[in-house]
């Protein structure tokens, strides 16, 4: 039988999470055959000896590759993009989990609707609290219309996350989509790149990714302004956009979009909250808005 989905989970480090990630891959409820990629870049003994016990226990579930450098999460997804066997592919971060029925439910909406992408809502999971997430779209359509809709919504109902989503293998690799080499928010990019190219994006209510959040997470140990982090993965993005299909580029960004603002103002109080001086904050905040829309070149 041919592999018709690929997990793609890198692995950098071991941590409470790993065995429960990986065990809510195996308890997947799909009919059709599929398969785990876990990219070891730059592992530590525990973690690598973890995948290996895997690979060893389930030779026709997992793949297992190691690389002795930590190239960065982007590259290790890209590598994955490359290696996958499935028609569709899916990313998974190993402090993350999935429902029983993620696999299942996202591939035959895919297949049924024809679509080069299928959407999950997801469930926010911070220690043994559990609450819906934000991403709460029910929507069909071409995945321009999706793009423009995440541009657009005040309401932040659409997120940019790489996880949650099962992706058309040959769309990706056709397309030259891959992940940009950004340290933090590459997803965003990457996201607005997919949707671009996506013929049909279904969307869907149910939670079906459960998304940690834990003081060990990598976005809970950056030290770096969350605000210019996200600024540059936007500027990337827009430059992307501004490539491959200028009209687009200047209808979504003609004019200030409440979800963009929303978001920088979010990570300035952030910054403020992780001890960043509050007058400078709010002046990095109106020079980054400033920067997306055109109104500042530096």
């Amino acid at each position: 039988m041919d592999v018709l989905a690929s997990l793609i989970v890198p692995i950098y480090r071991f941590h409470p999470y790993i065995a429960s990630c990986l065990d809510s891959l195996e308890r997947q409820d799909a009919s059709f055959r599929y398969e785990i990629l876990l990219l070891d870049f730059g592992g530590d003994e525990e973690a690598s000896r973890l995948c290996r016990e895997r690979e060893r226990e389930k030779p026709l579930l997992y793949r297992y590759y190691r690389r002795e450098r930590n190239e960065g999460v982007s590259r290790t997804r890209n590598v994955g993009i490359l290696a996958a066997r499935g028609k569709y592919l899916a990313f998974v971060d190993s402090d993350d989990e999935l429902e029983k029925d993620f696999l299942s439910l996202l591939v035959s909406l895919a297949e049924k609707k024809e679509a080069d992408i299928a959407v999950a809502g997801y469930f926010l999971q911070k220690g043994r609290k559990k609450r819906r997430g934000y991403s709460r779209l029910r929507k069909e359509g071409k995945g321009k219309a999706f793009l423009c809709h995440l541009l657009k919504s005040p309401f932040l109902r659409q997120r940019t996350f790489v996880w949650g989503k099962v992706y058309r293998r040959s769309m990706l690799r056709e397309g030259g989509i891959f992940l940009p080499p950004l340290t933090t928010y590459e997803d965003l990019p990457f996201t607005y790149q997919a949707l671009l190219h996506a013929r049909k994006v279904v969307s869907i209510r149910k939670p079906l990714y459960r998304y940690r959040q834990w003081e060990g997470s990598v976005m809970a140990r950056k030290k770096d302004s969350v605000l210019q982090s996200h600024l540059q993965a936007f500027l990337a993005g827009k430059d992307l956009l501004a490539k491959e299909d200028p009209a687009l580029a200047r209808s979504l960004f003609a004019r200030r979009r409440l979800a963009v603002t929303l978001q920088l103002r979010f990570d300035a109080r952030q910054d403020i909250r992780n001890g960043k001086d509050p007058a400078e904050s709010r002046l990095e905040y109106r020079r980054a808005v400033n920067r997306i829309y055109g109104r500042e070149r530096t």
